[in-house]
């Protein structure tokens, strides 16, 4: 696996945001290296959370959203046998687009062999008239594990009378390749007035779309149907999981953010033992 290219001299500061990072083993344990980084990405260090080996990482876009035409990069290499946590510290925001131009967030994450990656990431939130493009990778080499969540709201729900699915245009891209195999891919196209009006037909009048993805060889038999019957205790949720082999898909569709987010905690409970080898707790982002 090659590593990212590096940032253009030509991008326009602050408007272009680019990380890099390496997971490496390294005095008994796995730490992370930035190997490049462009602002609004703020490189602030990291710590462990659970007081054992996993390094547990903050992302910080100090930009606090995205404004038309920006762009950010996360690259990461987990190198073989190392293992992490992501989170990140707030909603991501993808405000309006007057000008025809597009908002882009691209994720893009690469697991050695026997490496564990967990990414826990706020919902994304699409305001009116926004134009949003979302790419999120994710390539294992065989052995390795991964626990991953996706947010997706209708908008500022609660903001005023609301603005459920009043985006102009919505392109997600959801992808999980195991030694260069795609094993799940999700697109989301939603461009133009019609095909924004379906959505919430498509959503069943909810305002949330989460998708959970796990993948290791270590998923004990039936643990799909305990995540999705601990998701489905939510009140007012609607839930389905689904299993091929090592990948574990959950979906759930919710009315406000913390259903999304308890459906989660409660789906990463009952996985992670299996693929970390410890329980699940909350996130502390303070």
């Amino acid at each position: 696996m090659n590593g990212p290219p590096g940032p253009d001299p030509s991008w326009v500061i602050g408007k272009h945001a680019f990380l890099a990072l390496r997971v490496i083993p390294r005095n008994g344990r796995s730490e992370i290296e930035p190997t490049l980084r462009r602002i609004p990405y703020q490189w602030q260090g990291y710590h462990y959370q659970d007081h054992d080996d996993q390094p547990f990482l903050l992302l910080h876009n100090s930009a606090g959203g995205f404004v038309e035409d920006d762009v950010a990069e996360l690259h990461v290499r987990l190198e073989p046998t190392t293992r992490a946590l992501f989170t990140t510290t707030a909603a991501t925001k993808f405000y309006k687009c007057e000008g025809g131009g597009v908002c882009e967030d691209i994720v893009d994450v690469e697991l050695g062999t026997g490496a564990l990656f967990e990414y826990l990431p706020d919902e994304v939130i699409p305001y009116a008239r926004s134009r949003v493009s979302r790419q999120t990778r994710f390539r294992l080499e065989h052995g390795a594990s991964l626990f991953a969540s996706d947010i997706l709201s209708a908008g500022r729900i609660n903001y005023g009378e609301g603005e459920a699915f009043a985006f102009t245009s919505m392109r997600s891209d959801l992808e999980l390749r195991v030694d260069g195999r795609l094993v799940f891919g999700d697109r989301l196209r939603a461009v133009g007035p019609d095909a924004v009006a379906a959505l919430p037909s498509l959503w069943a009048g909810k305002r949330y779309l989460v998708t959970v993805l796990a993948y290791g060889e270590g998923l004990g038999e039936g643990c799909e149907a305990t995540a999705e019957e601990a998701a489905a205790s939510v009140v007012g949720v609607r839930v389905g999981a689904t299993r091929k082999g090592a990948l574990i898909c959950v979906r759930v569709l919710a009315d406000q953010s913390w259903q999304a987010h308890e459906a989660v905690q409660l789906i990463w409970a009952v996985l992670r033992p299996d693929l970390a080898g410890k329980p699940a707790r909350v996130i502390a982002k303070s």
